[in-house]
């Protein structure tokens, strides 16, 4: 579906019924990477409206105006948030970049922000301020690392340190299909012109008692996991987990622990 804002047509995708979990995914990608990770949980557990959607310069989203930095960003997921969830109590399942969004969100609507769970988020805004660990194999395939071409391995080497044919095939369906859709000029200009919010979203203030999932990689070569300690103080109600063996792509390489993760923040959710 396609819902028709002021700056921009967002396209979206809602699955099941019940409380609105809205889904946002980080920077470069679209829906997809959400989706992926996510909607197989959902198989056994009902009463949940989840609510996908591609961010602008992103997927299928359609700019009508120019927009310049994060914050031109932020309200156009304002402004979807305000149609498409309107005034009910709704809550925020995040990746990276997006986790960045969410706590904005979740500081403009904590009164109505229910929960909130952030995969490997983005804390640091600037990646040459970021506190990161060095790169790290843990595992790989050498008979399916052979098969991908020169420019591949590089990309696998990036993004993946558990290097198997099947996180591989993942990683493609998931992430790297809506990197080929984004608006690269676009999301290159917001990192040099307005990557980071005007004002701190992280700021001391009333902290975010509702339950909290902070799930972070120590092989995440991308935003690392040191710098996400210090949201702790801000989120109370927050589990706050390391995975070993894990990077930026840690829904992929850890998948039965993120989804249990996610599953007990969900059933803490069901008890509020």
């Amino acid at each position: 579906m396609t819902v028709n804002l002021k700056a921009a047509d967002v396209y979206a995708e809602i699955k099941g019924s019940g409380k609105p979990l809205l889904m946002i995914h980080g920077n470069w990608c679209d829906h997809r990477l959400m989706k992926g990770c996510m909607e197989s949980i959902f198989t056994d557990i009902p009463g949940w409206k989840r609510i996908y959607f591609d961010l602008p310069g992103m997927g299928d989203t359609f700019l009508k105006k120019e927009i310049s930095s994060t914050d031109d960003i932020f309200d156009i997921v304002d402004d979807f948030i305000s149609e498409v969830i309107k005034e009910d109590v709704f809550y925020i399942a995040s990746e990276s970049y997006g986790s960045y969004i969410a706590r904005a969100v979740a500081r403009k609507y904590q009164a109505r922000t229910g929960g909130i769970m952030m995969l490997c988020p983005v804390v640091v805004p600037l990646m040459e301020d970021r506190n990161l660990p060095p790169k790290e194999i843990i595992y790989r395939d050498n008979d399916f690392y052979e098969t991908l071409s020169a420019n591949d391995r590089d990309t696998c080497d990036l993004m993946l340190t558990i290097q198997s044919r099947e996180n591989w095939e993942r990683y493609l369906s998931e992430v790297r299909c809506g990197v080929r859709k984004a608006n690269i000029s676009l999301l290159k200009k917001i990192k040099k012109t307005g990557y980071s919010f005007r004002e701190d979203i992280d700021r001391p203030g009333a902290p975010f008692r509702k339950p909290a999932l902070i799930i972070t990689g120590r092989q995440d070569i991308s935003v690392g996991y040191k710098d996400a300690l210090a949201l702790i103080d801000n989120y109370p109600g927050s589990d706050f987990v390391i995975l070993d063996s894990a990077g930026h792509m840690l829904q992929i390489e850890q998948k039965e622990l993120f989804e249990k993760l996610v599953i007990n923040w969900l059933s803490r959710l069901q008890k509020e």
